[in-house]
């Protein structure tokens, strides 16, 4: 399988449960990078990351872009909402 890159804007304020739920509303999927000593806020828009991430799960790698920084992450966990089938929240963790 091809890498899979995916483009996050980093977060800088509004970390909160209210904060997510205005991301959500507006297109965008909220997610956390854990890295070594330090994480990343950042956020992926809805479709963009629905479509590139198909068919994957938990455990995959991906390269994850912030402007003009590449990470190689793992996907750690992710929150859906089953019943309309939508991601709610990512969790990567860096490699």
């Amino acid at each position: 399988m091809a890498d899979i890159v995916l483009e996050a804007t980093p977060r800088l304020e509004d970390f909160g449960s209210a904060g997510a739920g205005r991301l959500r509303r507006a297109g965008r999927i909220p997610a956390v990078i854990y890295g070594k000593g330090n994480h990343q806020h950042v956020s992926f828009e809805a479709h963009a990351f629905e479509m590139a991430t198909r068919g994957i799960g938990k455990g995959s790698k991906v390269t994850v872009k912030i402007g003009t920084a590449e990470l190689k992450c793992q996907i750690m966990e992710f929150q859906e909402d089953l019943i309309r089938g939508k991601i709610l929240h990512v969790d990567f963790k860096e490699l």
